[in-house]
């Protein structure tokens, strides 16, 4: 099943209002960890991660509070760190194969670790950076490789965010499979035109 949700730790009631005042309705879940966001699915039957990612950054910019979109399919996985500041995101491939070379599997690591540090201080937890980058899906022998919503679910654990948003999204269909998933319509202010042919 995929993924596709928002965690946060704004509080339900202001997250069901900035979701309200959006373009696009969902449910919204409260936990004790913070808020999910399971969004409706986009009209296309492919979105990009920018698309599906609009609805996010509008609640994001409404609660002013730093939150993660939970992105996952059979082949790729994805955190999206979306804060008033600015946005950076963690990506894993279900076949990724590293660098084989030692010199640039060191490199690749060492890339990684630093980009993990960014990701953690756009999160404003700098201190995580390390657990961050321990969040791997590396081949090993012997071993089945992580399953890429595990991978998110460790995110989850380590940023201090619901974890069962992992698995649910609306792009599967239209129940969104949580407890007490209370139904959010967005309510977008009427524009110019509207509120000028209410007058007449």
């Amino acid at each position: 099943m995929s993924t596709y949700a928002l965690v946060t730790r704004a509080s339900a009631e202001t997250v069901a209002d900035a979701v309200r005042a959006g373009k696009v309705g969902g449910y919204v879940v409260a936990d004790p960890l913070g808020t999910i966001v399971l969004f409706d699915a986009p009209g296309r039957a492919y979105s990009s991660t920018d698309r599906l990612a609009k609805p996010a950054r509008a609640v994001v910019a409404r609660t002013m509070k730093t939150a993660v979109l939970l992105l996952c399919d059979e082949f790729v996985a994805e955190a999206l760190v979306l804060s008033p500041a600015g946005e950076l995101s963690l990506q894993w491939a279900a076949a990724w194969e590293p660098p084989a070379e030692p010199a640039r599997y060191l490199a690749d690591r060492q890339e990684w670790d630093a980009y993990c540090g960014e990701v953690a201080e756009r999160y404003e937890r700098a201190e995580l950076g390390p657990a961050l980058a321990m969040v791997r899906n590396d081949p090993v022998p012997g071993e089945e490789r992580t399953p890429l919503p595990d991978l998110l679910r460790r995110v989850c654990a380590i940023l201090g965010l619901p974890d069962n948003a992992v698995g649910r999204s609306l792009l599967d269909g239209e129940e969104p499979g949580l407890y007490e998933a209370r139904r959010v319509d967005a309510e977008p202010p009427a524009g110019r035109w509207p509120r000028l042919f209410a007058r007449a």
